[in-house]
């Protein structure tokens, strides 16, 4: 009986050592496995940037600063309205700020401002439209340069079709001899646009609006402005004045139309 009793004691004790050996290489199976995880999450986050250098504009104001993990960092100043070049675009869009709407995704854009690199979210960087640009001189006989800016975000339409998101293009207007940018406050009668501070060419699933003439008289601005609708034109006038840093600006004679030669015609 003795015999068989030691014979039981010792299975107990070789099981309980091999559950002990077994528990300590599972943990040291799991313990080296966790860096490949930890890399493959970082993997995840990080961004992929394709070469883009173009001449760029920063609006007056503070915007966020990230790091390459999507993280923000910081806030940079932007005292006035200036030129900057992007150096780099991210090859995919994001959402920031938990954001799961399609419309708000943007590119990332690596920057130089004031000879210092940083990290932007691409709905605070735009880029002009030199096609689009309209010189004109005031009764000083100072030169100006008017075109529109756009963001990296979502646009009305990409290389698949129309997103069913709406873009809009801020009018910026150049003085060439003191090299400083100002934007045109929106007009009050600005329709389904009315909560705009900013005067902008519209673009959404439905339109596309475009400049087509600049004229000044008595240091007025004038645009002439047209609309390609899925269906028909249109056209409208956007005054502003020169000698009030385009502190205002007024919509005139907005007309709507069927006949292509018409808008065609409007240059």
């Amino acid at each position: 009986m003795k015999k068989l009793l030691s014979i039981l004691l010792l299975f107990l004790i070789i099981a309980c050592e091999n559950k002990k050996d077994s528990s300590t290489d599972n943990a040291a199976s799991a313990n080296k496995d966790l860096p490949s995880e930890i890399e493959t999450k970082e993997a995840e986050h990080k961004i992929s940037f394709k070469k883009y250098e173009k001449d760029g504009i920063l609006l007056k104001g503070e915007i966020s600063l990230f790091d390459e993990k999507l993280n923000q960092t910081g806030k940079l100043t932007v005292e006035e309205t200036s030129k900057i070049q992007i150096l780099e675009k991210s090859t995919e869009m994001y959402n920031i700020n938990k954001s799961e709407d399609n419309c708000l995704k943007s590119n990332f854009l690596k920057i130089k401002y004031k000879n210092q690199d940083y990290l932007l979210f691409g709905d605070q960087v735009y880029e002009g439209d030199e096609q689009g640009k309209f010189d004109f001189v005031n009764s000083k006989n100072e030169k100006y340069s008017i075109f529109s800016i756009k963001n990296f975000q979502m646009g009305a339409s990409d290389d698949v079709g129309l997103t069913g998101c709406d873009d809009f293009s801020i009018l910026l207007v150049l003085n060439q001899n003191s090299n400083k940018f100002f934007t045109i406050t929106a007009p009050k009668e600005n329709g389904n646009y009315s909560n705009q501070k900013i005067a902008t060419l519209i673009h959404d699933d439905g339109s596309g609006e475009e400049i087509y003439r600049a004229q000044v008289s008595n240091d007025t601005l004038t645009l002439g402005i047209k609309i390609g609708y899925q269906e028909g034109y249109g056209s409208y006038f956007l005054k502003t004045n020169i000698q009030d840093n385009f502190s205002q600006s007024v919509v005139i004679d907005r007309v709507r139309f069927e006949d292509e030669k018409t808008f065609n015609s409007l240059k």
